[in-house]
């Protein structure tokens, strides 16, 4: 069945997810985690110091090496898995209440859409991995974590896809519509976030459909 594709690769960012054990964190490092992306996306990634930190959570900046002993690194890799599991259980949800490819597809454009928008940190994300990509920049171990990640996600838009009986090359589509998805606070706003919703899903699905660049070459 057609449904054990999209079932497959949904397990597959659930198990991958799994590995991080949230469930001993206390509300300090929690509040450390939030914190730190709050202040990155207020004022910049680089510029946010373990005193900036200290002062934002009202502590002293050596109590923040008791809940991190690896310091700013630490924090920094923490925050992103923190991030992204959030992020990657909220999409996991919003697909287990779908029935069809179609109703897949549209729950993660909406899911990750209303993030993006909804979330200022989603923005930072994704500077830090399009940054990374160019100059390494992150913590030791992380940049193949995050590869990891971004490849189980585009795995679920490519069975959803292949499910919905669209040629199975379909990874330069996909990557325009994660494009479109993830600048989504450049052209709209929470204020317009159910039109936009709806205008995104709508333009997922004419992107999907287009031949690749590759497949245009091929029939000229």
């Amino acid at each position: 069945m057609s449904s054990a594709r999209r079932y497959d690769a949904s397990e597959r960012l659930r198990v991958h997810l799994s590995q991080f054990d949230w469930s001993g964190q206390t509300p300090a490092r929690r509040a450390a985690l939030e914190a730190f992306l709050r202040l990155s996306n207020a004022h910049g990634f680089t510029t946010v110091t373990m005193r900036m930190l200290a002062t934002e959570l009202t502590i002293k900046a050596p109590s923040l090496y008791a809940y991190f002993p690896g310091g700013r690194d630490e924090i920094v890799a923490e925050s992103l898995r923190w991030h992204f599991s959030k992020f990657g259980y909220a999409i996991l949800a919003a697909v287990d209440r779908t029935e069809t490819a179609a109703e897949f597809w549209d729950a993660m454009v909406r899911e990750h859409l209303t993030r993006q928008v909804t979330l200022p940190e989603s923005d930072l994300w994704d500077l830090l991995v399009a940054t990374d990509a160019v100059v390494p920049s992150l913590p030791a171990g992380l940049h193949d974590q995050v590869d990891s990640w971004v490849a189980y996600y585009e795995d679920m838009y490519r069975a959803a896809a292949i499910d919905m009986g669209i040629d199975a090359d379909v990874d330069e589509q996909i990557r325009l519509v994660l494009t479109v998805v993830e600048g989504a606070r450049r052209w709209c706003s929470a204020d317009t976030l159910p039109n936009a919703v709806a205008r995104a899903i709508q333009v997922s699905h004419s992107l999907l459909r287009l031949p690749s660049a590759d497949s245009s070459r091929v029939g000229a």
